[in-house]
């Protein structure tokens, strides 16, 4: 009889057979290792960000309302926004110029850096002294290429904060009040966050929705406020490039 031949009631397989589909198995199963790490190496780093979730610091400074909510300090700008998926607007308005104190968590991004503030701990103060920005400065129109992002996510909350992956969270976050961000690159091929505003300077919200997470091209209005860079553009005028990743 043929010892070779195996029929699946049989307790084992013959030797010969047996042999074969173990070097079988064990090829498939190196094959798939090796693609994995491949994928894996293939994979761009993370951003290096943070986000100091349930560390909570005082902050002190001066707030400004245009184009979010901004606490100006001595030495730097920090973007404001609540808990979970909410912009700050509302609780700063009328607060303009003023002197506050509140209690925050860091969020940061290379340069670019928010604070999540904890709910009822804003209060003014008469002791901080800040030197107040000279208001916006234009610096002329542009046409950019880049993403939308909500910012909250994109500085540090979420890694990656942006691309397909985080298309249904920044929609989330957006429309919740988080400031939309535009992510451009410059002239040396770093990337830049842009505030992104209509181009009235009024705050955009559902507008830019259905471009979260697109390559897009955008012409506008490039705009310094202190540190921070903004980007008056028109919804009606986003252009999506197909084919770019």
């Amino acid at each position: 009889m043929n010892e070779d031949f195996y029929v699946g009631y049989v307790p084992k397989a013959p030797a010969v057979l047996a042999k074969r589909v173990t070097r079988i198995a064990t090829g498939l199963v190196l094959a798939g290792l090796a693609a994995g790490a491949l994928l894996i190496f293939d994979q761009p780093p993370f951003a290096v960000s943070k986000f100091e979730y349930g560390e909570y610091r005082e902050y002190s400074g001066v707030i400004e309302e245009w184009p979010c909510p901004i606490l100006r300090t001595s030495d730097a700008g920090f973007l404001l926004v609540a808990p979970g998926k909410h912009g700050l607007a509302g609780s700063v308005r009328g607060f303009e110029g003023k002197s506050i104190r509140l209690k925050g968590s860091l969020i940061e991004r290379g340069s670019d850096r928010m604070l999540e503030v904890v709910p009822g701990s804003m209060t003014e103060t008469s002791l901080v002294r800040v030197q107040s920005t000279t208001g916006p400065i234009d610096l002329g129109s542009v046409t950019l290429r880049g993403e939308i992002v909500d910012s909250k996510c994109y500085l540090g909350v979420m890694n990656p904060g942006s691309g397909k992956v985080h298309r249904d969270c920044a929609a989330r976050c957006i429309s919740g009040g988080a400031p939309p961000a535009f992510i451009a690159s410059d002239a040396s091929g770093e990337s830049r966050t842009l505030l992104l505003v209509g181009p009235d300077g009024r705050a955009l919200n559902r507008e830019v929705l259905p471009f979260v997470a697109e390559p897009l091209e955008s012409p506008g209005e490039l705009v310094r406020s202190g540190s921070t860079l903004v980007l008056k553009a028109d919804p009606a005028q986003f252009r999506r490039l197909s084919g770019i990743d």
